[in-house]
């Protein structure tokens, strides 16, 4: 019997095709996974890693806005 392979994992996949920028301040964002526990959107979003900027964009391009001009 031939062996099995493992399986490739798509998390260990990284380069330009999973890479995104800032449209507001041109740096990296990074993708993550909001949970709703009050009003608001969840899912997966890409967030700005900048501490000055933190702006947010959906999985499907639609700009969400900045996480510092929220109020809790």
């Amino acid at each position: 019997m031939a062996t099995k392979r493992p399986a490739k994992i798509a998390s260990k996949k990284k380069g330009k095709g999973s890479a995104r920028t800032c449209p507001s301040c041109n740096t990296d964002m990074q993708m993550t996974r909001v949970m709703r526990f009050t009003e608001g959107p969840s899912g997966m979003f890409w967030v700005c890693t900048s501490a000055t900027c933190m702006f947010v964009v959906s999985k499907h391009d639609v700009k969400v806005g900045s996480l510092l001009q929220k109020t809790a």
